[in-house]
């Protein structure tokens, strides 16, 4: 019995195309000086992508959100307004130890009003603010309100942000 391979129809090794990597490079990045140099030794092709829809970048990388607070989209917000810094210190320490969150504000709203945010996932910022809203009651009369929102929406982001108040004397 003879092999396959010399069996080859000459005609058949022609039809098939051999496909060449370098015209398969889709470019994702945008164009700086780095990469201006990088992006003019390869050769692209415009308007066209391979049968399976071409590279995609991959959801983590800076490229596929537009905006920072994209980022923060469908991360959990926890909030907790105190009478005071003391109890609002003891609230923050009391957040961070209870679950796996991040810190992101701590704003001086005026009047002796104290805010302490924290972001997270959604059952961890629960545990974080139920955790802080506690030891601020041990504190005294401090908590003024503790809330949780699961999914903060991308226009209230930009509220967000501290404004960076200073406390007047």
């Amino acid at each position: 019995m003879t092999s396959s391979n010399s069996r080859r129809n000459p005609k058949t090794k022609q039809d098939l195309k051999t496909v060449d990597p370098s015209n398969q490079i889709v470019d994702v990045t945008p164009e700086t000086t780095a990469s201006k140099k990088v992006s003019s030794s390869s050769k692209t092709i415009k308007g066209s992508t391979p049968k399976g829809g071409g590279p995609k970048a991959p959801p983590s990388t800076p490229f596929a959100t537009s905006s920072a607070s994209a980022q923060n989209k469908g991360i959990a917000l926890g909030m907790i307004e105190t009478r005071g810094m003391v109890p609002a210190i003891e609230a923050a320490d009391a957040m961070t130890k209870a679950a796996e969150v991040n810190l992101i504000a701590r704003e001086y709203v005026g009047g002796g009003y104290v805010s302490v945010l924290v972001r997270g996932e959604t059952g961890a910022v629960n545990a974080s603010v139920r955790a802080g809203a506690d030891a601020c009651e041990r504190v005294g009369d401090g908590l003024v309100a503790a809330h949780i929102i699961a999914r903060p929406h991308v226009e209230v982001e930009p509220i967000l942000k501290v404004s960076g108040a200073k406390r007047r004397l």
